[in-house]
């Protein structure tokens, strides 16, 4: 078996981390803290992938037997892992998204209030040239009826 075959049958066997895990491949790239896409580029192209990733996956889902993940053999969860923590997994998963989602709509509430106050400062832009403007035509006037 060649090297890309192997890296193939790891990219796949960490898809199936991620369908195990109830999560797509972009949401396990944003939890490892790759780049959208290092994965799902290289699981669509059929490329390989650095080892950093590799480890952090391993790190960052220890339930999972890193001998399954390399070679494929064996039981994709460790022996010694109980169903119970998968589930205990899961609900730290799930309190994880809860804090990611809190914090992008914080970012998306800071975003909004920051747009509200470009629309306000443009609206106050446009009454200040109409009042220039007003002041200009009125200043014509005065000129010729001088």
């Amino acid at each position: 078996m060649n090297i890309f075959n192997q890296m193939d049958t790891i990219l796949q066997r960490i898809e199936q981390i991620a369908k195990h895990e109830g999560i797509t491949i972009t949401a396990l790239e944003r939890i490892i803290g790759a780049s959208k896409g290092v994965l799902s580029r290289a699981i669509n192209n059929g490329t390989d992938i650095q080892s950093k990733w590799l480890q952090l996956v391993v790190e960052k889902y220890p339930l999972y037997s890193e001998s399954w993940l390399l070679t494929g053999k064996g039981s994709i969860l460790k022996d010694n892992i109980s169903q119970s923590a998968v589930t205990i997994n899961k609900k730290e998963k799930d309190i994880d998204n809860i804090d990611y989602m809190a914090k992008y709509l914080e970012t998306l509430e800071k975003l909004t209030n920051t747009q509200e106050m470009l629309v306000q400062a443009q609206n106050e832009k446009i009454e200040l040239l109409k009042e220039i403007d007003y002041l200009k035509g009125q200043g014509g006037d005065i000129v010729a009826g001088a």
